[in-house]
């Protein structure tokens, strides 16, 4: 189960997602971009839409780096994210 800071609160948005993560240079970085990964990293961010093949290295990446202030990420908080709310089982 994803944690959010608040359990009453609505899921956090794409937006502080990314933000977690480092922010868009190193969102652009784990989703594999070479080449101006803080311009795709702010693009998915402005948009509030993460395309689902970058889902796996997000998750991936956060099992393994478990970063400070990192969101525990599951694919089901990344939903959870883009619709705004978290879900319930």
């Amino acid at each position: 189960m994803a944690k959010f800071p608040n359990k009453a609160a609505k899921a956090p948005s794409v937006q502080h997602l990314i933000d977690s993560i480092g922010g868009p240079s190193v969102f652009g970085r784990i989703c594999g971009f070479i080449r101006n990964p803080g311009p795709r990293g702010s693009d998915m961010r402005r948009r509030g839409f993460i395309p689902v093949k970058y889902w796996p290295a997000i998750v991936a990446f956060g099992r393994k780096e478990n970063p400070p202030g990192f969101l525990y990420v599951t694919y089901k908080s990344i939903v959870e994210a883009h619709v705004g709310r978290e879900l319930t089982s």
